[in-house]
């Protein structure tokens, strides 16, 4: 293996728990959806699982940038 790949950063990276701005969008993404999906649908399941999507969806993004 090439000496200079083994010191280049991991493509994508965890959240730490120091990453607090991160970890607040990614909330916020979540229960903004979710309340949004629930009140226009009313229903909790949906909102449940439209607010996970976007979760994750939201955290894997952050841990590309």
């Amino acid at each position: 293996m090439d000496r200079g790949l083994k010191k280049m950063p991991p493509r994508y990276r965890r959240l730490a728990p120091e990453d607090a701005v991160e970890r607040l969008i990614v909330i916020l993404l979540f229960a903004v959806s979710a309340v949004g999906i629930y009140v226009l649908t009313g229903s909790f399941l949906a909102a449940l699982f439209i607010g996970l999507l976007v979760g994750l969806v939201a955290v894997g993004t952050v841990a590309v940038l």
